[in-house]
C-alpha cells in the first residue's frame, strides 16, 4: 500500500500531468459557419444537450475555443439561444472563416416584460480585491463611493440578454477586459459628470463595458441608458438605505435590516426584491435589485419594485467594509 501511494503521488506531481491538464482547451477568436445541422453539446464526454440545441445550417457563430491544443475534435461556440450559451460542436459541422464579417446577426432581445436588475456596489469591498485599479488607489474615506452605494450596472433580463448587435471584434475586446480599446460613449456633460461620481470604475472604462454588454439591449441610446441608471441609484442613495450603510461601516449588516429599510422607503414588499451579495470573506459586495416596468423619467423606483419578482438572498449578513 505504501509503495502504491508513493507512486501515485509521484505521478500526480509529474510536470507532464499538469501540462496535459492545463492545455486541455485552447482559446480561439473568430467565427464559425455551420454547414451541417449538428447538435450543440453542453458536455462532449456526456453528450448532453438538455434544450435540444442544433446548429442552423448557413448561420455564423462566435468561435471561443477548441477542445485540444493539437488534434482537436470539437470547437466551442457562443450560441445565444442556448442555456448555457457556450456549446461544443464537432469540427466537421462547419468551417472557420478566414475573414469574419463585421457583425454576426443575432436577435435583439428586448427585456422580457421590461424586467431589469439594478446592480449596486459597495466600493470599499471591491477595492479589497482590486487594489491596483486606479479607482481603488485613490479611494479615501471622504470620497463619495466610500459612504454611498455606487453603480455597477442596469441589466436587461433575462441575464443572457447581452451584446445585442455587437460586432465580433468589440465582443472579443470586451471579454478580454481591454475596455480601453472600446469606443468612447457619446454622453452629455451632465451625465458624464454624474457618472464619474457614482461609477468609480469610470476611470477604468467600466461604463464602456456595461454599455457594450448590457446597454446595447436596453432599447435606448447610451446617454439615456445611463441617465436612467443614475436616477434609480440616486433614489436608493437619497433614501434611508444609504444612511443605514453609513451607520454600519465597520459593522455587520443583515439582509433583514436592509429589506426592512426598503419596505419603509419604497413600500411594503419592496425588500423582497433585493438580493444581498457578499464576497468569500463575508464582506458585503453588492445589492442586486429586481425591477419591472417601463423606465421613464416619471417612473418611480417604488413602482418598479412593486411590479418586480421576489428574489432569494445569496448572503444573510455581511460586513460593511471601511476603506
Amino acid at each position: 500500500m505504501t509503495v502504491f501511494f508513493r507512486l501515485s503521488i509521484v505521478f500526480l506531481l509529474h510536470p507532464l500531468f499538469f501540462t496535459h491538464t492545463l492545455q486541455a482547451t485552447e482559446r480561439l477568436e473568430g467565427c464559425f459557419e455551420a454547414t451541417e445541422t449538428c447538435e450543440a453539446w453542453r458536455s462532449i464526454r456526456k453528450k448532453t444537450n438538455p434544450d435540444e440545441i442544433h446548429l442552423k445550417k448557413g448561420s455564423l457563430y462566435s468561435l471561443l475555443a477548441k477542445n485540444k491544443a493539437s488534434s482537436a475534435t470539437h470547437f466551442q461556440l457562443l450560441i445565444p439561444t442556448a442555456k448555457p450559451q457556450r456549446r461544443w460542436v464537432a469540427i466537421a459541422c462547419g468551417k472557420v472563416l478566414k475573414k469574419c464579417p463585421t457583425t454576426i446577426t443575432s436577435p435583439v432581445k428586448k427585456a422580457s416584460h421590461n424586467e431589469y436588475l439594478l446592480a449596486l456596489s459597495w466600493q470599499p469591498s471591491f477595492c479589497e480585491g482590486h487594489q491596483k485599479k486606479p479607482e481603488c488607489k485613490t479611494l479615501t474615506a471622504q470620497r463619495f463611493d466610500a459612504q454611498h452605494l455606487s453603480l455597477h450596472g442596469l441589466w436587461p433580463q433575462p441575464r443572457d440578454n447581452a451584446y445585442c448587435q455587437v460586432s465580433i471584434k468589440d465582443k472579443s475586446i470586451d471579454r478580454r477586459g481591454r475596455w480601453d480599446l472600446l469606443a468612447p460613449l457619446m454622453l452629455s456633460t451632465t451625465v458624464k459628470t454624474e457618472l464619474k461620481m457614482v461609477m468609480p470604475g469610470f476611470v477604468s472604462h467600466l461604463q464602456r463595458h456595461e454599455w457594450i454588454k448590457h446597454g446595447t439591449c436596453y432599447g435606448k441610446p447610451a446617454n439615456a441608458y445611463y441617465a436612467d441608471a443614475i436616477r434609480l441609484l440616486q433614489a436608493v442613495n437619497h433614501s434611508s438605505i444609504s444612511a443605514l450603510f453609513r451607520e454600519h461601516i465597520g459593522k455587520s449588516l443583515s439582509i433583514k435590516q436592509i429589506r426592512q429599510q426598503f419596505d419603509q422607503s419604497f413600500g411594503v414588499g419592496s425588500g423582497e426584491k433585493v438580493n444581498l451579495r457578499c464576497d468569500r470573506k463575508g464582506r458585503i459586495s453588492e445589492l442586486w435589485i429586481n425591477l419591472k416596468g417601463e423606465v421613464l423619467t416619471s417612473t418611480s423606483l417604488s413602482s418598479l419594485l412593486k411590479s418586480a419578482s421576489t428574489t432569494r438572498s445569496n448572503c444573510q449578513q455581511g460586513l460593511v467594509d471601511p476603506v
